[in-house]
């Protein structure tokens, strides 16, 4: 499948830009041919629709608070920084003044620093019997992943501020979809043709696949990569922002991903004039005039949406004629 093809290219722990270039290619030839933007009526939809724009917010305004997660391992990665790290941590506890050259020397070959360091240290006292060592060092090592793993939460706040996010899906006949984000069938859908965005529209670069799988992004090998190294692959938070749960998997969601950073405002972002329009179900007298108005001064169609009397279908259905200015 594709998807797989382009998570290969783009998961790496470094990343070239002929691999991001191939990528994206690859993903722009598999574009969906629709977009649906789901939205229940208000002052902001409406004027979304007047004005041709989306809103783009940060992650962390979405309604999953697993919104661009990831997870890593606390003892690999506190391992390695503690080898990356370990004269500057010598030097600062003033380990010379408790440690001989050997024992230093047996520090610094260790695999993992932390735990030779925490047995030599134990170890010096030989009043503790060998069980209550073992005991100590245990403990002290969950403390030090456990205050270790407090990062991976505040990690994934800042990805979701600094990730620039709007929703989209590839289904329009969704009943959960009308019922969730159209205001329970009472709001409208607008239609965005993919196939009319020209090759280079930044919208077809920007736009991504929600990918959903069971578990967190494993983000491990880019902080194993980045630590005191430069080329790791950066990327790698947009990437997380495109993996959700299987329990969001009935939106065929299709997103904006900009990681633009927290210094980055909301906003609204310019888009096409909608192909087309659906009304719900259940929209009011009062909102369909003012849909169809609006669609009416931009030569839009209008089709309405009804439910089958036969099955959990929903069915659009065109109001006339496409409408003219």
């Amino acid at each position: 499948m594709w998807i797989e093809e382009f998570l290969r290219l783009m998961t790496d722990s470094t990343i070239t830009l002929d691999a991001i270039d191939r990528a994206y290619a690859l993903k722009d030839r598999n574009l969906p041919s629709k977009l649906y933007k789901f939205r229940a009526i208000n002052d902001f939809s409406v004027s979304n629709f007047e004005n041709d724009t989306v809103w783009l917010c940060s992650a962390d305004k979405y309604n999953d608070p697993y919104e661009c997660a990831t997870t890593w391992s606390v003892q690999d990665v506190l391992r390695e920084h503690t080898k990356s790290n370990i004269n500057n941590l010598i030097a600062h506890a003033k380990l010379e003044e408790h440690l001989s050259p050997a024992e230093l020397a047996v520090v610094h070959a260790a695999d993992d620093p932390m735990m030779e360091l925490t047995k030599l240290l134990i170890g010096r006292h030989e009043d503790i019997s060998p069980v209550k060592r073992d005991e100590m060092i245990t403990a002290l090592i969950d403390v030090s992943n456990r205050i270790s793993a407090d990062n991976i939460p505040r990690m994934n706040c800042l990805i979701q501020r600094g990730m620039k996010i709007c929703s989209f899906s590839s289904r329009l006949d969704s009943v959960v979809m009308w019922g969730h984000y159209a205001d329970s069938h009472s709001g409208f859908v607008m239609e965005y043709d993919v196939t009319t965005w020209p090759p280079g529209d930044i919208r077809r670069r920007i736009l991504h696949p929600v990918i959903y799988r069971q578990r967190l992004f494993d983000a491990t090998k880019y902080h194993l990569q980045a630590i005191g190294k430069k080329d790791f692959n950066n990327l790698f938070g947009a990437i997380a922002a495109i993996h959700k749960s299987p329990d969001w998997s009935y939106e065929n969601e299709w997103r904006f991903v900009i990681p633009m950073g927290e210094s980055f405002s909301d906003q609204n972002y310019p888009m096409p004039t909608p192909s087309a329009i659906y009304m719900g179900s259940r929209i009011s007298a009062n909102d369909r005039g003012i849909i169809m108005r609006i669609a009416e001064r931009k030569g839009i169609p209008v089709s309405e949406m009804s439910l089958s009397p036969f099955e959990f279908c929903l069915i659009p259905n065109l109001i006339g004629e496409a409408l003219h200015a």
